[in-house]
């Protein structure tokens, strides 16, 4: 019985055998979802798709990244920083990052068609969305965009200066997830003069 309700926790879009790091976070959620003041009124309707482990040399640390239905994702946003600090302390040494799964639709060759697809399912809208998941809290206050003499591109996204302290130490490693799952590059920086800022400032 106590193996059901944990395991209700991790729903798989695929009727896959989950592994161990997958059985560890969803008992670690139904945990918080009965004993953690704050969670446990947010956490019952709540479950997650799938974890992948993700690590480099480059890094100090590994990256637990955490995938959930994209319906959660209001309710992920109001409890994101405390799940996080939670499921951290939880899982020593590792850096957990929650992304919600999304669905690209393939670029129809018929002009008719691809009238009809809508812009989020577009890639351009899932990566930016991928973007804004792994540095939440945080904002995007600028965009660059650099061309490489081998026809590549390099994305430099500027976050606010008054974030820098919350988020500095975990850039390497959402860089490195984020061309893991998007297969595109990208660097971060901090802007510190407000007027050169694309969004208002808060």
């Amino acid at each position: 019985m106590e193996a059901q309700n944990y395991l209700r926790k991790l729903r798989k879009l695929k009727r896959t055998k989950h592994t161990d790091v997958e059985d560890k976070v969803a008992k670690t959620l139904f945990d918080l979802e009965t004993s953690h003041k704050t969670l446990k009124k947010q956490l019952p309707r709540f479950h997650i798709n799938g974890v992948r482990i993700v690590s480099s040399p480059s890094l100090k640390k590994s990256v637990m990244v955490v995938f959930y239905p994209l319906r959660f994702l209001m309710l992920v946003r109001s409890i994101q920083r405390v799940l996080t600090a939670e499921l951290e302390k939880k899982h020593t040494g590792s850096i957990v990052v929650l992304v919600a799964q999304r669905k690209i639709t393939k670029r129809p060759s018929d002009v008719y068609k691809l009238q009809k697809v809508q812009r989020s399912r577009t890639s351009t809208a899932v990566f930016e969305s991928i973007l804004n998941d792994l540095i939440f809290p945080c904002d995007v206050v600028g965009r660059r965009w650099r061309c490489r003499t081998d026809g590549s591109k390099v994305m430099k996204v500027f976050l606010d200066a008054r974030d820098r302290k919350k988020i500095e130490s975990r850039l390497p490693a959402l860089a490195y997830v984020y061309k893991l799952l998007t297969h595109r590059v990208v660097t971060f920086g901090f802007m510190w003069n407000p007027k050169l800022q694309q969004v208002s400032s808060r």
